[in-house]
């Protein structure tokens, strides 16, 4: 059988890096002094628009975590696992996979965890060390799918990139994850995802985040939508984000519609939206700054999307297909 985290491992890690191919524009992303845990962050026209980067940048970076969680469980669900392997990385250190097995029945089920570990993992320019734990807690089989719940545990994940000036990543998360996967629908709820370090390279500080992100194959579209609050050293403290209208478009681009509101200090507003001339190019996004709430802008700029987020976060879910064995 095949062992996922081969693969999903290295396209999550690059995704948490700007450096590394992770979108976004890397010099904007520049540490900060740790921000105080009750200050609201100031937005004004010198720093919206990292703002609204750095807000979607931990949406993604959240994704990734339960995209890899959902496609670990996917792949060892009830399927007979035996000793499970040790692999050298490409550029040395070591990966492993282990199954801590409640029922002592040599596979995965509600109960169970898998640990992904790495030992100074070199590859694909990062060298990675530390843990993520997947621990089923619910597994139901639905008509033409499954539908489980996982407990997802990030424990000092510290990724080292090759690249000079690309800062060197510390995560830690704990997020409760809920897939359902129909015949036609991949729906993955992240319902608040604790980040204490690592939500955004190069950054300091802490961020809670709720995301709800439905795929419909049939008409090939997405909605995705993510709300939250994201204490930035690089900001200088709290923003608090909601998103008025989730994000929709075609899988696998960006979005045609949408779009997420970002509040400080003082009443400012930063919106990231899919309005103006950003509506007529699927390329670009709106990103606009009320400083003071009195409804009259103090800035705006049209946005390339690439330098806002990767589009992988709009790609389709990986093994839509899933394995044909029932969940007990």
């Amino acid at each position: 059988m095949k062992y996922p985290s081969t693969g999903l491992a290295a396209l999550l890690l690059a995704a948490l890096l700007p450096g590394c191919g992770g979108g976004g524009d890397s010099a904007a992303f520049t540490p900060g002094p740790p921000a105080p845990a009750s200050t609201q962050a100031t937005l004004a026209a010198g720093n919206y628009q990292d703002a609204a980067t750095r807000v979607m940048a931990a949406s993604n970076t959240a994704y990734g975590y339960a995209r890899l969680a959902v496609a670990v469980t996917d792949d060892l669900l009830n399927v007979p696992l035996g000793t499970l392997p040790i692999f050298t990385c490409a550029g040395g250190g070591l990966r492993s996979i282990e199954l801590t097995d409640q029922n002592k029945d040599s596979s995965l089920d509600p109960g169970d965890t898998v640990h992904l570990r790495w030992d100074h993992c070199k590859e694909q320019g990062l060298t990675t060390t530390g843990v993520v734990r997947v621990e089923l807690t619910e597994a139901t089989q639905i008509t033409g799918g499954r539908d489980y719940k996982i407990a997802l545990t990030v424990a000092n994940l510290e990724m080292i990139s090759d690249t000079a000036g690309v800062p060197a990543v510390t995560a830690n998360l704990v997020a409760p994850v809920h897939y359902t996967r129909t015949t036609t629908t991949d729906h993955t709820v992240i319902d608040g995802a604790a980040f204490t370090s690592g939500q955004i390279a190069g950054d300091t500080g802490t961020a809670t985040l709720y995301v709800d992100y439905l795929q419909d194959r049939t008409t090939q579209t997405y909605s995705f939508s993510a709300r939250g609050t994201f204490n930035s050293g690089a900001l200088g403290g709290i923003v608090d984000f909601t998103p008025p209208v989730a994000f929709t478009g075609v899988i696998g681009e960006y979005p045609s519609a949408g779009s997420i509101s970002i509040t400080g200090n003082a009443n400012s507003v930063v919106r990231l939206a899919e309005e103006g001339s950003a509506a007529a190019d699927p390329a670009t996004v709106l990103a606009t700054i009320d400083a003071n709430g009195d409804g009259v802008l103090d800035a705006s700029n049209t946005l390339t999307w690439t330098n806002v987020v990767p589009v992988r976060l709009f790609d389709a879910f990986a093994g839509q297909v899933g394995l044909a064995v029932p969940i007990p």
